[in-house]
């Protein structure tokens, strides 16, 4: 009996001791549920100016970017950031928008959204030609020709053409083209001027790619065309193919001894039976070839050609012509010149080489540091990791004192053997001889710790490097002062209006 009087006790102490319990998570509940009530009743108030019309959802969904004039064909597009929408040139950008400017030129490098197309209503370009000298007009618009291009002209002849005058014809074409209009005419490739080529085992796969051969078809069926592929996606080594396919004597045309190296490297492993029919140049040799005809001159990095000193080498004589760019775009705003100078555009979607994976996209790191001096600290930390590294410098003398500091390799103008010295170095300090075209396949990580200002074509050359690597998890590292910061980080805008984030570091 006493037994079960004390199992009967224990079970109600057990009983309450359980409603107890219970009380506390009730009371727990409570407070759970009046935080949850003064969380929603926060976010709606804060939602009240945000209220979402369903309809207008849609409507924005359809056409998630806002078109807005800038001048004379030209446009802003202003994009949401969280919409994955990459094109034209990105000129500006906020926590939350993207400001995009699209011109006639991106219709012919890159692929417009139909949308963009139909609402631009770009004009509908003369049917202009320019053919040995003359502007080729047709019957019908000779007139308009004459009076809209008059200063570029010498004189009608017959009742379709008119003569160009003497040294005018390139500009005649920039305008031409400025105006929207394309005045090349295809000049095939002579069967006679080709040659078979054994493609060595290690490029097949390489020039196995569609948009190589279809490059390739191209070049074939115009004569003259410029490629505006991204870094690393096999330009110069398409300009390779055109050298052993195409007979007779030839020029390459390049920016730096470096990338001189480069071709002369190339040429030797791969076409060394055609070796003594190649001329390689910088462009600021004229001199040495203005008297000398070709059967192909290649111009490397062709952005270059427009510039006041160069373009004389745009009028070398030559039966066929290939223009190289990763990034056709000018400070100067002179881009239809370098259209004008080199041929038919055929470009490339960066997405698509991405999504190829033809190209290695690279993380982007950006430390902002107080002085110079701190710049120097933050190389100091950077480079105890031990990993093949291009430091990129634009200052000679800054150049000079981080090799000594560190007893490595400074590659710049006067530098000899630059390729090899950069190849065969774990790190090296490179100053802008290094900027361009050149290919270093076991590359890991470049920091740039002097760059020229807000150059955005030299930010995309620089990370391009990295874009060549064979690495997997390649690292592009920017050093600057908050005040750089604040004067040049438009050359940022490089990096992010092909879609890649920059983490930034303070």
């Amino acid at each position: 009996m006493f037994d079960s009087e004390a199992n009967i006790e224990e079970i109600k102490k057990s009983f309450q001791e359980a409603l107890a319990r219970l009380d506390k998570y009730i009371e727990k509940l409570q407070l759970e549920k009046e935080r949850i009530a003064r969380e929603f009743s926060r976010k709606l108030e804060h939602l009240r100016f945000f209220i979402v019309d369903r309809e207008a959802l849609k409507n924005f969904l359809d056409e998630p970017y806002v078109l807005i004039p800038k001048r004379k064909d030209e446009w802003y597009v202003i994009v949401p950031k969280f919409i994955p929408i990459h094109l034209g040139w990105l000129e500006h950008e906020t926590r939350s928008f993207r400001v995009y400017v699209i011109n006639k030129y991106f219709q012919w490098i890159y692929e417009l959204p139909d949308s963009i197309k139909k609402r631009i209503r770009l004009p509908e370009p003369l049917p202009f030609k320019v053919i040995d000298g003359y502007l080729h007009t047709g019957r019908k618009l000779q007139e308009v020709g004459w009076q809209k291009y008059k200063k570029f002209l010498y004189r009608k002849e017959g009742s379709d053409r008119i003569r160009i005058k003497k040294g005018y014809e390139f500009q005649l074409i920039a305008q031409l083209i400025e105006d929207g209009c394309l005045p090349f005419i295809p000049q095939p490739v002579d069967e006679t001027d080709l040659r078979e080529w054994a493609v060595p085992d290690e490029l097949k796969e390489l020039y196995s790619r569609s948009y190589i051969q279809n490059a390739w078809k191209e070049f074939l069926c115009k004569g003259a065309i410029g490629v505006y592929w991204a870094f690393g996606a096999g330009k110069s080594m398409f300009g390779l193919y055109a050298l052993a396919r195409i007979k007779g004597r030839k020029l390459v045309v390049v920016p730096t001894l470096t990338l001189k190296e480069q071709w002369t490297e190339r040429i030797r492993k791969f076409i060394p039976q055609s070796r003594d029919e190649i001329d390689i140049v910088t462009y600021r040799a004229y001199n040495k070839v203005k008297d000398k005809e070709y059967t192909l001159t290649i111009y490397d990095e062709c952005h270059r050609l427009p510039a006041n000193t160069y373009i004389r080498l745009s009028t070398i004589k030559t039966k066929y012509r290939l223009g190289l760019s990763g990034s056709p775009f000018r400070e100067d705003k002179r881009e239809s010149y370098i259209f004008a100078l080199t041929g038919f555009p055929v470009g490339l979607n960066w997405d698509e080489l991405i999504r190829l994976k033809v190209v290695t996209v690279p993380t982007f790191k950006l430390y902002l540091v107080k002085t110079y001096h701190n710049k120097l600290r933050k190389l100091d930390e950077l480079l105890k990791i031990p990993v093949k590294t291009i430091v990129f410098c634009d200052s000679i003398k800054l150049g000079k004192q981080i090799a000594s500091r560190y007893g490595i390799p400074f590659v710049y103008g006067e530098t000899k053997d630059r390729l090899q010295i950069i190849r065969e170095s774990d790190v090296c300090v490179v100053s802008r001889v290094g900027d361009e075209g050149i290919s270093v396949g076991d590359i890991e990580r470049v920091i740039e710790v002097a760059f020229l200002a807000g150059s955005r074509r030299q930010e995309a050359q620089r990370f391009g490097r990295l874009m060549h690597t064979q690495e997997e998890e390649p690292e592009h590292i920017i050093i600057m002062t908050e005040k750089e910061f604040e004067l040049y980080q438009k050359r940022l805008y490089a990096i992010t209006e092909k879609g890649f984030r920059i983490e930034i570091i303070r």
